[in-house]
């Protein structure tokens, strides 16, 4: 009988701590607000604006002065396959679009250059 209040006792114990540890901090991974960062496309510089609340990241415009329609993944900005992917992931994890590594790097870049922003 005692054995048995010990291991009840034991599990409970293990239960009500892991319950604890699930609650956490509340703390979020980015701080609220509007940031940009930059990264480096096939002509030059790619900015990404996001928004981000309650850790929920938000595209507010991709811009690539330098990239070339038809090359290096223009169209992929302009069209919002780059928007669609990082809200998806809600990271820079990005797939990027086939025949535009550069650009995909650069857009990649330049939201890792946000997030670090918002983390800091």
């Amino acid at each position: 009988m005692k054995k048995i209040l010990t291991v009840t006792a034991c599990a409970f114990a293990m239960s009500a701590m892991l319950l604890l540890a699930s609650c956490g901090g509340g703390s979020s991974m980015y701080n609220d607000g509007t940031y940009t960062g930059t990264g480096t496309g096939k002509s030059g510089d790619i900015t990404v604006t996001l928004t981000i609340a309650d850790d929920q990241i938000t595209v507010d415009e991709i811009t690539d002065p330098g990239e070339t329609a038809g090359i290096g993944g223009a169209e992929a900005i302009a069209d919002g396959t780059f928007k669609s992917q990082i809200e998806e992931a809600q990271s820079a994890e990005i797939e990027g679009v086939a025949g535009a590594t550069l650009t995909s790097n650069g857009v990649k870049a330049a939201v890792e250059d946000a997030l670090a922003q918002a983390a800091a």
